[in-house]
């Protein structure tokens, strides 16, 4: 996902909330904790990204696990997969999380999205309810799509 949109170079902009966002019909602020690896890079969580509240809203994270892709992985190694944060238990592990030598570290499921870049963790605007350009996402996938219609957040 790039952080820039236009249909040549010479028409080239920073993407906006509006590139990202139809429809908004409800938003919270509640605290978005940023991932210490994007902090020290000097980079922003940009707006668009999904994220996820278990406690009604009041702190929200993004998904850190990268998205499983077929492969190797080394022990130790978590990635989401179908919803589900896992975690590789063997060395060279090419098997399917869910089906081969994986923990499931339970649910990742996302219920609201970004607003704005952030640079730090700090309290800021989300979006729960309301339309979105599903490309502008970050962090999406199939299941998140049928999640975050779920929560009322409908990706087109």
């Amino acid at each position: 996902m790039s952080k820039f949109t236009g249909a040549n170079v010479r028409d080239i902009t920073k993407i906006k909330n509006s590139d990202v966002f139809i429809k908004v019909d409800l938003t919270v602020v509640g605290m978005v904790s940023v991932p210490q690896s994007i902090i020290d890079n000097g980079d922003a969580l940009p707006l668009g990204t999904l994220l996820s509240s278990r406690d009604g809203g009041l702190t929200w994270t993004s998904l850190t696990a990268p998205i499983y892709e077929t492969g190797v992985y080394v022990a130790d190694k978590e990635v989401y997969h179908e919803g589900h944060i896992f975690k590789s238990t063997v060395a060279d592990n090419s098997t399917v999380p869910g089906v081969g030598d994986w923990d499931d570290l339970g649910v990742w499921d996302s219920n609201g999205v970004l607003y704005n870049d952030l640079t730090e963790s700090k309290k800021t605007t989300i979006v729960v309810t309301g339309s979105v350009k599903e490309k502008y996402l970050h962090g999406s996938d199939e299941f998140l799509r049928t999640t975050l219609f779920k929560n009322k957040i409908i990706a087109k």
